[in-house]
């Protein structure tokens, strides 16, 4: 077996460049956000905004850049950014009461609070909102649109919200 004729092969070769193009995307992609949840402190360090319920404040489709906290010194009026098993991807909801072991969250746009935002407990919270990047998310909803992950039919666009108030401003009596 000749090997440097399969070497000269694979270096001119463009599915290979591709290959390992992508492997270098995949890993820098994965490297970044390991670095960055390390660095903020968080498994969580970037999470995709998918609904309308904290319009105006987040849209869906803004990226949020979540530090991670200890539960103790996340206050009543932060974002906070949880898990619960009752929906599928981490919420991202406005902190209305704190106790001592649990959270009430609510979403600034939704007109009552759900079941799971009653009793957020402090193994649930991945952290609280730093800043936002405004529409960068609407990408990965394009792709689960694509893949039929986006409660739509595979390869329609048809599940990202077009956001609007739902709830007057004056009426967010729960927002500090």
């Amino acid at each position: 077996m000749d090997l440097t004729g399969v070497q000269s092969r694979l270096e001119g070769s463009r599915t290979v460049d591709e290959a390992l193009f992508f492997f270098l995307a995949l890993v820098l992609a994965f490297g970044t956000l390991q670095t960055t949840g390390s660095l903020l402190n968080t498994d969580r360090p970037v999470v995709t905004v998918t609904s309308c319920s904290m319009y105006p404040s987040l849209d869906a489709g803004d990226i949020v850049v979540v530090q991670g906290k200890e539960f103790k010194d996340v206050s009543e009026g932060e974002i906070a950014v949880y898990s619960t098993d009752k929906v599928a991807i981490p919420v991202i909801h406005r902190v209305v009461e704190k106790s001592e072991d649990s959270l009430e969250t609510r979403g600034d746009n939704n007109p009552g609070q759900s079941d799971f935002e009653r009793d957020v407990t402090s193994g649930q919270v991945h952290g609280t909102y730093i800043f936002k990047i405004p529409k960068i998310g609407l990408v990965k909803l394009l792709a689960a649109d694509l893949a039929g992950l986006g409660g739509g039919a595979p390869l329609a666009l048809d599940s990202t919200p077009a956001c609007s108030v739902r709830v007057p401003l004056s009426q967010r009596n729960w927002i500090p």
